[in-house]
Parts: structure tokens; sequence; C-alpha cells
């Protein structure tokens, strides 16, 4: 059976359009993970009584009734949802970290709480930067994995395809 280019091209470019619209997992992981602490952060203001939303009239270098608390069940949430879930654990780890001290600093009033919501806002943003380079990452070894495996199977077909012509 002869191949032609034509084949090769269509089956070529088949893979290739196949795994630039498959999603990776990791990706997948990420976005259900923060679904989960969405879910998880309604249950911590119950829990907790605070809601950074509804908590306005708070002093700059003061904390909200229960909002200390309320951090900490956040930070579980990102702990068990997001972190297990991410290619770069430590950004979140380290966001927690530094919010932490933050919230600390406010307590003491060495700190504002719009200074903490600023830095907060550039954490979650070098988050996001993060998880997308991950994503990137995993889906361009996805395309090269598939290339390199289709480029073989080509290989194979043809030497095989070719095989009977090189017989005396």
């Amino acid at each position: 059976m002869a191949i032609s280019p034509r084949d090769i091209i269509g089956v070529l470019m088949l893979t290739v359009w196949t795994v630039a619209c498959a999603e990776t997992t990791a990706p997948r992981d990420i976005v259900l993970g923060r679904q989960q602490v969405d879910a998880y952060l309604d249950q911590c203001t119950a829990r907790y009584g605070y809601n950074p939303e509804t908590s306005s009239g708070l002093g700059p270098h003061s904390l909200g009734a229960g909002e200390r608390e309320w951090r900490e069940c956040v930070y579980e949430a990102v702990e068990k949802f997001l972190i297990p879930k991410s290619l770069s654990p430590e950004v979140y780890r380290k966001a927690i970290a530094e919010d932490r001290q933050m919230t600390a600093a406010i307590a003491s009033g060495k700190m504002t709480r719009s200074q903490r919501r600023e830095r907060m806002q550039k954490l979650i943003e070098e988050i996001r930067r993060v998880e997308e380079a991950n994503s990137a990452k995993l889906q361009q070894q996805a395309l090269d994995r598939t290339w390199k495996e289709e480029v073989q199977r080509l290989q194979d077909i043809t030497r095989r395809t070719l095989a009977p012509l090189t017989r005396p």
C-alpha cells in the first residue's frame, strides 16, 4: 500500500489539531481546584462569620472579627485543593506565608489593609502567570511527544511499504 504525501500531510495535520485542541490534565485540575476553593470559602465564611467583601468600616490597622480564623481556613483550602494539583506549589505557599506575615503586620499597626490587598493582588497575578506558563509547557510537551510518535509511525509505514522494493 503506497502512502501519498497528501496522506502524510493529512495525518500530521489531524495529529497537530488533536493535540492542540486537547486539554492537559494539570490546567483542568487547577480549574477544578479553584472551584473547590470557592465552595470552601463559603464554608469558611459561615464558620467564622467573616466575609472580606462585606467587612467595610474596618480601620486600616484593624482585623475584622473572625478574620484571622477565616484566613487560616482559606489557607487550608488552598493547601487541600490547589497545592496538590499545581506544578508550582511553591508560589501558593509563598502567597500563604506572605499573607500570614502581612495579617500580623496589620494587627501590629505596621501595615495597612490596603497595602496587604495590593500585595495580594500582585501575588495572585504571579500565580496566574505561573499556572499559564505551566499549561503552555504541558501543551508543548504533549505536542512534541505526539509529533515524534507520529513521525516514527509514518517512518515505520514507509519502511514497510518500501521494503518489498529493496528485495532482489
